[in-house]
C-alpha cells in the first residue's frame, strides 16, 4: 500500500512502531504521535505540506492511526519530546484505514468467542493494566464524548472478516458521524481481514480508493 500511495506522487514516510511484545500501551501511539511531529518538522525538505499530513494504517495499525488522529495533543502520547521542534503538534489532516481494530474490547470478545490463543495473549501483553482497553477504546472514545479532534476518515472493511466484524465497523462509523465527523465506509465483498496481502482486483481497488480519498482531501485543504 506505501508503494502504491507513493507512486501516485505523495510522500510516504512508513515508521517503525513498538509492538505489543516489546511495550504495552500507549507506547505504540506515542510513537505515531512521535513520528507525526518529527515529519512535520522535516516535511519542507521532501516538498511537503506539514498541513496536510495524513496517516495510513491497516488493523492494529489502523487502531493507533485512529487514537493518533482523535488525541492528537494527549499528554500520554506526547510523552516523546522531539529537540528542535517543541512546539509541533501531532494533528493529522485525515486518515484513512483497512480493518482497524475501531473497538478494542469488541475484537477482544470475538477473540474469546473464536479461542484465537494467540490473539487473547496479545491483548493481554499490550493492554497492561487491563482497563487500558477501555481508555485506549476509539469506539469508548467516541461514547464517553470525550473531547476529540474528527478529521476525514476512511474505512475499508471485509466483508468476511472474522476478526474485526463488518457490524463493528458500522457502528463506529454511525459514532463517528454522530460525533460530527466525516467517515467513508467501505464493504469488500468476499474479503477477509488481511485481503490487502494477496495481489487481485479487491486489492487493487483498495489502493485506488486509497490514492483517491487521499486525492479528495489535499484538494479540500
Amino acid at each position: 500500500m506505501d508503494r502504491a500511495i507513493a507512486a501516485s506522487g505523495v510522500v510516504v514516510v512508513a515508521i517503525d512502531l513498538r509492538l505489543s511484545e516489546e511495550a504495552p500501551y500507549p507506547a505504540s501511539v506515542q510513537d505515531a504521535n512521535y513520528g507525526v511531529r518529527w515529519l512535520k518538522s522535516r516535511a519542507a525538505e521532501w516538498n511537503g505540506d506539514p498541513s496536510k499530513i495524513g496517516v495510513y494504517g491497516s488493523s492494529s495499525g489502523g487502531h493507533v492511526a485512529q487514537l493518533l488522529a482523535l488525541r492528537p495533543s494527549d499528554p500520554r502520547y506526547n510523552a516523546i519530546p522531539l529537540p528542535g521542534a517543541p512546539n509541533v503538534d501531532a494533528t493529522v489532516a485525515y486518515v484513512a484505514t483497512r480493518s482497524p481494530i475501531s473497538d478494542t474490547y469488541a475484537r477482544s470478545q470475538q477473540a474469546e468467542r473464536m479461542k484465537r490463543d494467540a490473539m487473547i495473549e496479545n491483548n493481554r501483553i499490550y493492554f497492561n493494566p487491563w482497563e487500558t482497553i477501555h481508555d485506549g477504546n476509539p469506539q469508548e472514545i467516541l461514547e464517553r464524548r470525550e473531547a476529540v479532534t474528527l478529521v476525514p476518515l476512511l474505512i475499508m472493511q471485509g466483508a468476511l472478516d472474522d476478526n474485526v466484524l463488518p457490524a463493528v465497523q458500522e457502528k463506529f462509523a454511525a459514532t463517528y458521524r454522530a460525533a460530527g465527523g466525516v467517515c467513508e465506509l467501505s464493504i469488500f465483498e468476499g474479503c477477509e481481514h488481511e485481503w490487502v496481502a494477496k495481489p487481485g482486483p479487491q486489492t487493487d481497488r483498495a489502493r485506488e480508493m486509497v490514492k483517491a480519498f487521499i486525492g479528495r482531501q489535499l484538494k479540500a485543504g
